[in-house]
């Protein structure tokens, strides 16, 4: 008799779980159809790249600062490094610079010769020139300086040319 009372509760609670499940289904199609009916999606619009005067004033300019060639006598043989140094300023420096750099022509490409001059053999052939850049940075940055807002004037060093020789044949 234990056995008849089980089966018909068992029916009982399947239906309850379809029901149950039947009224969550409904429901959600019924948020999803509300929601579709009331939220309509905005407009795309795309914006144009709006551009500041600032912007003219931040481009970044290339100065060429010395393409010679320079002795290194650090390895015991003499090295002739033929080399190009530029420096990028910001276009407000950009006169300033060019103006520095015509009165003070000797002491900058001094300033180079000797970082070159003195420079470890490894470093002058390192892949990314990383050790000669750093210090012809410094150096440079000592001579240019900042502006009056604290902007550096070199922002960075380019080195597109550094090929050693040996000189003594």
């Amino acid at each position: 008799m234990a056995e008849e009372a089980a089966q018909p509760q068992k029916k009982k609670s399947k239906k309850t779980v379809i029901v149950v499940l039947g009224l969550l289904v409904a429901e959600a199609v019924a948020v999803v159809a509300v929601f579709s009916l009331w939220v309509k999606p905005g407009e795309v619009r795309g914006q144009g790249i709006v551009s500041s005067p600032d912007d003219h004033l931040n481009q970044l300019h290339e100065v060429l600062i010395v393409n010679d060639r320079f002795p290194n006598h650090h390895t015991g043989r003499v090295w002739l490094w033929d080399t190009e140094i530029q420096i990028q300023v910001r276009q407000k420096h950009a006169d300033f610079v060019r103006r520095l750099l015509e009165e003070r022509n000797a002491e900058i490409k001094t300033s180079v010769s000797q970082i070159i001059r003195t420079a470890h053999h490894n470093h002058m052939k390192e892949p990314n020139l990383e050790t000669l850049n750093r210090q012809l940075l410094t150096a440079l940055r000592g001579i240019f300086g900042e502006d009056a807002s604290g902007d550096q004037r070199v922002v960075s060093v380019l080195i597109p040319k550094c090929v050693g020789f040996p000189a003594d044949f």
